[in-house]
């Protein structure tokens, strides 16, 4: 008998004995036995190096909401926006902030500043408000021609005037908090 079937058969023996002694009932889908780098707990899983972590699940939904609040299709403010960003953010990092392995989260950071970018590209709507909001950043007259670009959002977010004018210490300034900022 493989080792395999051997522990599926336990977990059967178990989840049989806990309905008929305890009259619970088992979650065939929730309950499982695995390696305990394999198994999450809470929306954290223990590294090889036995370090608390976010679950790989728990960083895709944050990806989805990250996502979802910079969408810039939103009819609301851009206070608005920061506002929900900067509440979601900090009850997310109240509660994952005490993995002891933090690479996987604050790696994120220059992926959610690019789509705040991405954000105020689009609100910026045309190349007359593009301009406009460049010169209002701070950008010279001869480098706004970006304003012109017919690229995408997502592309021109990482561009080098754009990442210039909406740099990192501009968002931090307006509270367009990431994750990294509040590890520091």
């Amino acid at each position: 008998m493989s080792s395999e079937h051997a522990a599926k058969r336990g977990l059967e023996n178990i989840s049989q004995w806990i309905s008929r002694h305890l009259r619970l009932q088992v979650n065939a889908e929730k309950s499982g036995t695995g390696r305990v780098w394999e198994r999450k707990f809470l929306g954290f899983i223990l590294t090889v190096a036995l370090l608390i972590s976010a679950s790989s699940q728990a960083i895709a939904r944050f990806k989805d909401q990250v996502r979802s609040k910079w969408d810039a299709r939103q009819s609301v403010s851009s206070e608005q926006l920061r506002d929900a960003w900067r509440d979601y953010q900090r009850g997310w990092w109240a509660y994952y902030g005490r993995a002891e392995e933090r690479r996987s989260i604050t790696d994120l950071s220059g992926w959610i500043r690019r789509h705040i970018r991405k954000c105020f590209w689009q609100r910026w709507h045309n190349a007359s408000g593009r301009k406009a909001a460049l010169a209002r950043l701070g950008i010279p007259p001869s480098r706004r021609d970006l304003a012109h670009s017919n690229r995408g959002a997502w592309r021109m977010a990482r561009h080098a005037v754009l990442q210039e004018a909406l740099n990192n210490r501009v968002l931090k300034r307006h509270g367009f908090i990431t994750p990294s900022d509040l590890a520091g």
